[in-house]
């Protein structure tokens, strides 16, 4: 697909290049494959996403490889993500625009605004008894819009539908990522008010609805130190003579994956970007070099987005000049080892810092040529989204990204040929 086609539901594609062509109905179409003419039917109305599973079926029977369902069903799913995470999620060449600003944040919602990956996180994570009785193939990003401005530097959330098996009921699965350093004892509180405000939004998507949709609210968590507080909300109310049944009452889930001891359960990229957050936060980049080096080997090239170029801003942004330069030795030496393959697209990938540190340069230009014009700081932010603190951290990231670019040379000399393969 080029960059200029927009992307369709593969269901489309499904009916036009597919059944139509064949002069297939979908009862045939159902009989054939084994797939309920139901399920047929909501794929081809854009109702139901590819599966893997699906997939296979569909190579099976329509001699197609599994992967060119996956890679429509991935296209597409990063299409409406960009329209709903405006700013978020952008073309490749402006990602180092994008995540200049608050990297945590970014990683979290470019990750997990891929549908498979969410998908394996929440069946993974979620409860058993709930995760069995949900229908997958129905999960649809819904947006990121509830957390407070001014919390933005450290709560990130993305809120999704999906429906239960057998049924057109739906719940919303809010997802709250909580990338500060220590726990939060009034994020139930926060969350209270996020679900107000989803629930607010609910009646212009879903206008005819008579009762409210089931929010599951889950909170995960990466910071320097473990949670310690409860999830339950009524927790936070002092005790007195009102009983207890006139108290707002629920809990959240919680997934704490701070702590290095405890294994994280998702797909690839998710379990990337949850071992460099860890690593900022811990400083333990360093000790995760290998592990890093075998998900690194383990990435796929994605239609839509470029994780790999995602993963190494993110390293620029967060980790010191001599750890990237050990960790790049590393790459360039598993690269010889395995004859150059699947390190190239990674290496290739450093040669982004020249224009990442040309953009922070140019936002450090505009606000001191601002401050030079005795403009205050209000007056800077509205201008440039950027504020006092923020244009510390970017000074500071500015210095952390300044590489030598002879060290990527370095590492991209021979089997320069191989790069096409990407």
């Amino acid at each position: 697909m080029s960059k200029s086609e927009i992307p369709v539901h593969p269901g489309k594609i499904l009916s036009k290049e597919f059944l139509t062509p064949r002069s297939f109905t979908i009862q045939r179409f159902s009989n054939q494959t084994g797939i309920s003419s139901k399920h047929v039917n909501d794929i081809i109305n854009g109702k139901r996403a590819i599966s893997k599973n699906t997939a296979s079926i569909f190579a099976k029977h329509l001699n197609t490889s599994p992967d060119y369902w996956l890679d429509l069903q991935t296209a597409y799913d990063i299409y409406i993500a960009r329209k709903l995470l405006k700013g978020i999620i952008p073309e490749d060449d402006a990602l180092e625009k994008v995540m200049v600003n608050n990297p945590h944040d970014k990683i979290i919602k470019l990750v997990f605004s891929d549908r498979s990956e969410a998908v394996e996180f929440f069946q993974k994570n979620m409860p058993p008894d709930l995760v069995e009785k949900i229908d997958w193939d129905t999960l649809e990003l819904e947006g990121s819009k509830y957390v407070n401005e001014e919390l933005k530097d450290s709560e990130s959330d993305l809120l999704y539908s999906v429906n239960f098996k057998g049924s057109s009921d739906k719940c919303f699965l809010y997802l709250l990522f909580e990338h500060q350093s220590k726990p939060d004892k009034w994020l139930r509180f926060r969350i209270m008010k996020y679900k107000t405000r989803i629930w607010d939004e609910s009646f212009k998507k879903y206008k005819d609805q008579e009762v409210l949709i089931p929010i599951l609210s889950m909170v995960f968590y990466i910071g320097a130190i473990d949670w310690n507080y409860s999830p339950e909300f009524s927790d936070l109310i002092c005790e007195s003579h009102i009983d207890s049944k006139y108290i707002p009452k629920f809990e959240h889930v919680l997934w704490d994956y701070s702590s290095k001891s405890i294994e994280f359960k998702g797909a690839i990229k998710a379990k990337i970007a949850h071992l460099l957050i860890q690593s900022h936060f811990h400083g333990m980049f360093k000790d995760a070099y290998h592990i890093l080096l075998d998900y690194f080997s383990q990435l796929r090239p994605t239609q839509g987005i470029n994780y790999t170029k995602v993963f190494f801003i993110y390293l620029a942004a967060t980790q010191q000049p001599g750890e990237i330069k050990n960790f790049l030795k590393l790459l360039r030496d598993k690269k010889q080892h395995e004859g150059g393959k699947n390190m190239i697209p990674i290496l290739d990938e450093l040669r982004l810092e020249g224009k990442l540190e040309g953009e922070l340069e140019k936002q450090i230009e505009i606000i001191e040529n601002m401050l030079n014009a005795n403009a205050d700081w209000k007056i800077i932010q509205q201008f440039t989204g950027v504020d006092i603190q923020q244009f510390e951290d970017i000074k500071l990231q500015l210095q952390a990204i300044k590489i030598p670019p002879i060290i990527a040379d370095q590492a991209m000399s021979n089997n320069t040929s191989q790069m096409s393969a990407y």
